[in-house]
């Protein structure tokens, strides 16, 4: 019998996630970037499914069980999501276009698929190559509902072969947005992310000019965490490049305790608007991923993805937008979003046991609103974001009615 991976999967992201069902073709990633949250993950696999990821050997899904999830001939914890055509993720843990593609190709004959049944999907990728081949390109041309994010965190080429090993050099990063736009597919995104103090910092503002010149769209940033499951010669290859040491950097300027370390929101404030200034200038779309200023993106979708696509608006990011705007946001203008998680088991997601045996009898809709309601809990909406978002009265129904606090801005 085959051993095939399991995908898709619901992030554990969700109560701030506009793109909660995450999707990878491949059990691995053939890049080895020293930053990588999902290793932090992967290394946390007992047994023989630790080594193999350790030693870059991998597995791919089933592609005829794929299909028959996205054409929805079972019943499914996916299925509401996949029946309203909701937009996917792909690349949440491995790149879509590492050279695991390029050797196997399973995602191409699953593009073919996803093509054919017109579905909405946002691919984040540091990968070139496939640019360059026919069979893929074709895929993408005039396919609006197809967007891509390229990330890239430095335009030192150097640095980032130290630091990205085994993926292009910023320069033919750029040169991919280009290739894109030309395209005429989806937007167009610059992913700068992880935004990393030490690299990012030194030329971020030349980065996002070039991407715009490139033909970005958009830009979505988030500053790096430091995780302290971090391989040790990943650590050792980071603090190289950046010239400090990142644990007694994160330790000095984060404001939690635990793990990841988040730096604090003073630290970022004067890189988030100097971006923000500069994609205005630019014109180009902002998008914040991180859950300091998130309510300064331009929508609710902090991957780059504007309204007018279909994205799941039933959670936090969403609301602290519309907090921003309006000044105040209810529990009824995000519940009316979650019809696709009335009906799906909080116990489903990737959660400690502990967590999970909690809030056994809950839908992610009986969470999230249990999280609305208690803004003690860390992915409350008021805790998450750091107080941006305050809890001052309550509804007909009660429930509460957050406004927005000016002077966390």
């Amino acid at each position: 019998m085959i051993d095939y991976y399991h995908s898709p999967r619901w992030s554990s992201e969700a109560p701030d996630c506009a793109l909660p069902l995450s999707f990878d073709q491949y059990s691995n990633c053939s890049h080895n970037c020293a930053y990588c949250f999902s290793q932090y993950q992967r290394m946390l696999i007992k047994g023989k499914g630790r080594q193999d990821y350790v030693n870059h050997k991998c597995k791919s899904v089933n592609v005829e069980s794929v299909k028959r999830l996205f054409n929805n001939e079972r019943r499914t914890q996916y299925s509401e999501f996949i029946k309203n055509k909701m937009v996917l993720q792909w690349g949440g843990l491995s790149d879509p276009f590492c050279f695991f593609e390029k050797k196997y190709g399973v995602g191409l004959e699953l593009l073919r698929f996803f093509k054919e049944i017109d579905y909405p999907i946002s691919f984040s990728t540091k990968g070139t190559w496939w640019l360059d081949d026919n069979r893929y390109t074709e895929l993408f041309k005039n396919n609006k509902k197809w967007s891509v994010k390229i990330t890239i965190i430095t335009t030192d080429k150097n640095k980032a072969l130290k630091i990205e090993r085994g993926v292009s050099t910023p320069q033919k990063r750029l040169l991919a947005i280009e290739k894109l736009k030309k395209l005429n597919c989806g937007d167009v995104v610059l992913r700068l992310r992880p935004f990393t103090f030490g690299l990012s910092d030194l030329t971020y503002k030349d980065l996002i000019t070039q991407a715009s010149n490139h033909g970005a769209d958009a830009l979505s940033t988030e500053f790096f965490c430091f995780d302290y499951r971090m391989r040790p010669e990943n650590q050792i290859r980071l603090n190289k490049v950046v010239g400090f040491d990142c644990a007694e950097f994160y330790k000095r300027f984060s404001t939690n305790k635990g793990c990841p370390l988040r730096l604090n929101r003073n630290v970022k404030r004067e890189y988030v608007y100097e971006m923000r200034d500069l994609c205005k200038k630019l014109n180009m779309g902002f998008y914040v991923s991180d859950s300091h200023f998130k309510e300064m993106s331009d929508s609710g979708c902090c991957c780059g993805l504007g309204d007018g696509w279909n994205y799941s608006k039933g959670q936090f990011t969403e609301a602290a937008v519309l907090c921003r705007k309006n000044q105040i946001v209810t529990w009824p203008e995000i519940e009316k979003e979650l019809h696709h998680f009335k009906n799906v088991k909080y116990a489903l997601f990737n959660e400690p046991c502990e967590r999970r045996s909690r809030f056994l009898d809950f839908t992610v809709y009986d969470y999230l609103k249990y999280l609305w309601n208690t803004p003690k809990e860390s992915q409350s909406p008021y805790r998450l974001f750091e107080g941006i978002m305050i809890p001052f009265d309550k509804d007909p129904n009660g429930d509460l009615i957050y406004k927005y606090n000016k002077e966390r801005e």
